[in-house]
């Protein structure tokens, strides 16, 4: 195991801290067993042996009652070892689980997995990763536990039986340890090809309707069956290596037994030992050879745990404000909550170009910015870095005296709510999607006067259930104008003084889009408005128009002003008067 590696495994006990007093002696019940039943089949073994010897069955029957009361007190002390450990494992897979989806929900867009690797990661591999801090280490212990008995045992039977007995272990044991490598291998390529595929299934799902509309369903289902075959091939490598474990497992089997017997026989013959001591150690050698050879298997089973360990602190570490206390006290509404931005340059990670560079802006209190710009220009980027979407030290950026580097990101966050064209509603009813903008419960009066502000109260209560008619995957039972209204009543339950639309009403027809916009316009009175949009005539009453060219602020005024300067902003409107759509 590298050093990296042993760094993975002891991060994970850091989980197990809480929980320690209970793990520790539910560790220790279950391994009960690595002497216990060594020491039954020791006892019980040279018992029957002598009583048969001395033709005594009363010692019999005694070995065989012996051997009756261990195993159930055996049975007992291991199954509340196992009870007691397997809670702690349940507690320390949902912790891993929370601080995981915490680091989800906090980590830059840039951070951002496909949602099909996803859920991979936080289902498959953190289940994997607690086997570190469970079976896979309460094994190798009780593997370690058994070995130490059973040897020392030997060795005070007999020191030459038990040097042999030790050689025959450490054989087995670097034999199996020899697996290690290629598992960690195949564990880590599992890990990745089971991912791909939920990614394929959940692009399957996503654009069901583009796929039969297209008639794909066959190239599909080829697609989904060849990740299913990478994931194939690698369990068949697996299997493989499997085979040949569990071989070396039955030749170490045999090999004890033919210690036992020959090299046991031949110190009997010779005076060293009696006839019931080699079946006295019978067992014992046999337990250090399993011990020695699940030791080493033990080991090698570590591997894929550790790799899906490193998966899921990797999206941790991604994020590293995810467990930093938050402010949670409300917004001073009356406070100052003026955006400044001074020379703010910016870059995606790995990127070779600025996507911002040298912006300056200030956005006061109330007033109704637009962004506005050619594809790429930087339009999108500076909303969502405003909104605290992406992890950077920038001092430069402030919301009153709150900058942005020393703001926990949830906190910088509550100043802002965000309805954009995807118009993301999820499968749930109309009432619990607008809540979800509340950090916190909202009542049914809150839920309905955001409602009424968004203009969606009316069609809502007109519905067969009100608030509790059911939206929909993906709001699928809705127009696209009543879903734009619902995600703004969200936005508005959230309670924010800062609302961002980015593309609002560019999936939505004319109507739809006019209405969407008047519920925007009446907002502007105690709301700082952020917009950008396709269609310009949206925002030609805005305060201030921010003209975006290749990350760069060409022009700031208003639409008079900008029209006057015949720039940048001249152009873009007389190419939108080519579609027939521009204002005057």
């Amino acid at each position: 195991m590298s050093a990296a590696d042993r760094k993975i495994f002891f991060r994970m006990f850091r989980y197990v801290k809480p929980y320690a007093v209970t793990y520790t002696l539910g560790i220790f019940l279950y391994n009960v067993q690595g002497f216990l039943f060594p020491l039954i089949n020791s006892l019980v073994f040279r018992g029957v042996t002598e009583g048969l010897l001395a033709m005594d069955f009363s010692m019999v029957i005694n070995a065989l009652v012996l051997m009756g009361i261990l195993i159930v007190g055996g049975m007992l002390l291991v199954g509340t070892g196992v009870y007691m450990y397997a809670v702690v494992d349940a507690y320390i897979l949902r912790d891993l689980r929370v601080q995981m989806f915490r680091a989800f929900m906090t980590s830059s867009l840039e951070n951002e997995k496909h949602s099909g690797e996803g859920i991979a990661t936080l289902n498959t591999d953190t289940n994997t990763a607690t086997d570190i801090t469970g079976s896979a280490l309460s094994n190798f212990v009780r593997m370690v536990i058994t070995a130490v008995f059973a040897a020392v045992t030997v060795f005070i039977v007999d020191w030459r039986m038990g040097l042999g007995a030790l050689a025959l272990g450490a054989l087995v044991f670097f034999a199996q340890a020899r697996f290690a490598a290629p598992l960690a291998r195949l564990g880590k390529q599992q890990l990745e090809s089971n991912a791909d595929a939920v990614k394929e299934v959940s692009n399957i799902f996503s654009g069901a309707l583009t796929i039969r509309a297209f008639g794909r369903q066959p190239r599909a289902l080829i697609s989904f069956d060849r990740e299913n075959g990478k994931l194939q091939k690698i369990e068949f490598k697996q299997a493989f290596i499997s085979m040949w474990q569990n071989l070396f497992t039955t030749v170490q089997g045999w090999l004890s037994l033919i210690l036992v017997f020959v090299f046991g026989g031949y110190l009997v013959a010779r005076g060293f030992m009696e006839f019931p001591q080699v079946m006295l150690l019978l067992p014992l050698v046999g337990a250090i050879g399993d011990a020695m050879s699940g030791m080493g298997a033990a080991f090698a089973g570590l591997q894929p745990p550790v790799v899906a360990a490193r998966r899921v602190f990797d999206v941790i570490d991604a994020a590293p404000n995810a467990n930093k206390p938050v402010n949670t006290l409300p917004i001073n509404w009356n406070g100052d909550y003026t955006l400044q931005v001074e020379k703010l340059n910016f870059a995606y990670k790995n990127a070779e170009n600025k996507a911002l560079t040298d912006v300056t802006l200030t956005i006061n209190p109330n007033e109704m910015v637009a962004f506005v710009g050619a594809s790429g220009s930087g339009k999108s980027t500076m909303l969502r870095l405003l909104m605290g979407m992406y992890e950077r030290d920038l001092p430069n950026v402030r919301i009153g005296n709150l900058t942005y580097d020393t703001a926990h990101i949830m906190q910088w966050r509550k100043y802002f709510s965000y309805v954009d064209q995807q118009c993301k509603l999820f499968d749930m009813s109309i009432a619990k999607n607008i809540a979800m903008g509340k950090q916190g419960n909202a009542t049914q009066a809150e839920m309905e006067a955001a409602a009424e502000r968004a203009f969606a109260h009316a069609f809502i209560t007109e519905m067969p259930d009100g608030y509790e008619s059911e939206c929909g995957e993906r709001g699928a039972s809705l127009s696209g104008g009543q879903k734009q209204r619902i995600a703004i009543a969200r936005a508005l339950c959230h309670a924010a003084p800062i609302l961002v639309f980015d593309e609002a009403t560019s999936a939505l027809d004319a109507e739809s889009e006019r209405n969407v916009m008047q519920t925007i316009e009446n907002l502007r009175s105690d709301h700082t408005i952020l917009i950008t949009t396709h269609n310009l005539n949206n925002i030609i009453n805005a305060d201030k128009i921010v003209v975006m060219e290749q990350g760069k602020i060409a022009e700031i005024g208003t639409h008079s002003q900008l029209l006057a300067q015949k720039g940048v902003y001249y152009r873009l409107q007389l190419t939108h008067r080519s579609d027939g759509r521009g204002s005057e």
